[in-house]
C-alpha cells in the first residue's frame, strides 16, 4: 500500500495563487490567525482557511466556489501583483535574461526598477553570491520595489541589493568594472559613455524600450559609439493556442508588441 504525500501546507504570510473555474487568477497573502480575512469574489477567507490547503489542493468558499490553490511561479507574481507602474511582460524578461547571458555571482546594474519585475528577475536569477544595484530616479518605485522583493520571494535577496536614488545619465555610476547592465527608460542613448565606464570590457547592456523611434535611436548611439559593439534590436510576440479537443486553435488575444529590446557589447578599447 502506497504512502501518501507528506502535506505541503500554506504557511503565515505565505502567498498563494487562487485560480477559480473560469480560468481567473488572484494572488493573495495568507494572513495571521485572528480577524483579518482574505477576500476574493467578495468571501472572506481566514488564516485557518488558507493553511489548512496542500499545494495544488483545491480550496472551497462558503459559496461553494472551488479554487486551485499554488504557489506561484515568478511569471505568475508579475502579472497578477498590484501595480500602478507598466510592467515588463514576462516573454520579454526571459529573452533579456538570455541576451544578457545572466549567470549566478554577477555584478549587476539596473535603471529603472518600476515596482520591482525585473528587479526580482535578476536577484533570482544572481543567486546567493550575485549583486544588483539598482537606479531609478523615483523613491517611492525603490521604496515599492523592496515590499515586492520581501514579499515575493523573502528578506534574503534585499541582503543583495543595492537601491540608488539618481539619474546616472546625469551623474554617471559609482560602481566600475561591472558585469552587465539592465535598463527600462525612455532614452538609455543618454547614459553611453556612463555605462561604458561602469561596465567591464567584454559586458553586456540590454535596453528595453517601448517604440521603434527610440529603438533606433540607441542603436545608432551605440553603434557611433568607440566603446560599444555589436548593437542590435528585436521585439517578441507571443501567441497562446486554445488546446481543448475537439477544438485547437489560436486564441483570441495574445501579447503582441510590448515593447523592443536592445543589446550591446562593451569593447576591451577604442578601435
Amino acid at each position: 500500500m502506497s504512502e501518501s504525500p507528506p502535506a505541503n501546507n500554506f504557511a503565515v504570510g505565505e502567498v498563494m495563487l487562487l485560480i477559480d473555474q473560469r480560468d481567473r487568477s488572484f494572488l493573495v497573502s495568507v494572513p495571521p490567525p485572528g480577524d483579518l480575512v482574505v477576500r476574493v469574489h467578495g468571501e472572506p477567507f481566514k488564516s485557518e482557511d488558507l493553511t489548512a490547503v496542500n499545494d495544488g489542493g483545491v480550496l472551497i468558499s462558503p459559496m461553494r466556489r472551488r479554487y486551485l490553490a499554488v504557489r506561484p511561479t515568478l511569471q505568475e507574481i508579475i502579472m497578477n501583483m498590484p501595480r500602478q507602474a507598466q510592467i515588463i511582460y514576462p516573454k520579454d524578461l526571459a529573452l533579456m535574461l538570455m541576451w544578457g547571458d545572466l549567470t549566478p555571482g554577477q555584478r549587476v546594474l539596473e535603471v529603472g526598477c518600476g515596482h520591482g519585475a525585473m528587479t526580482m528577475c535578476l536577484l533570482r536569477a544572481l543567486g546567493p553570491e550575485g549583486r544588483l544595484v539598482t537606479y531609478d530616479l523615483r523613491r517611492d518605485h525603490l521604496n515599492r520595489t523592496r515590499k515586492n522583493v520581501a514579499l515575493y520571494l523573502g528578506e534574503e535577496p534585499l541582503t543583495r541589493w543595492s537601491p540608488v536614488t539618481g539619474n546616472p545619465a546625469e551623474q554617471g555610476f559609482a560602481e566600475t568594472g561591472m558585469d552587465r547592465l539592465f535598463t527600462d527608460v525612455p532614452e538609455p542613448w543618454t547614459m553611453v559613455e556612463a555605462a561604458a565606464q561602469a561596465l567591464r570590457p567584454g559586458a553586456v547592456w540590454v535596453a528595453y524600450v517601448p517604440t521603434v523611434i527610440q529603438m533606433a535611436e540607441h542603436v545608432k548611439a551605440l553603434n557611433a559609439h568607440h566603446y560599444w559593439s555589436l548593437a542590435q534590436g528585436f521585439e517578441a510576440l507571443q501567441r497562446f493556442w486554445h488546446v481543448r479537443p475537439p477544438s485547437v486553435r489560436p486564441s483570441h488575444r495574445m501579447s503582441g508588441h510590448t515593447g523592443f529590446m536592445v543589446v550591446g557589447r562593451r569593447r576591451f578599447k577604442e578601435a
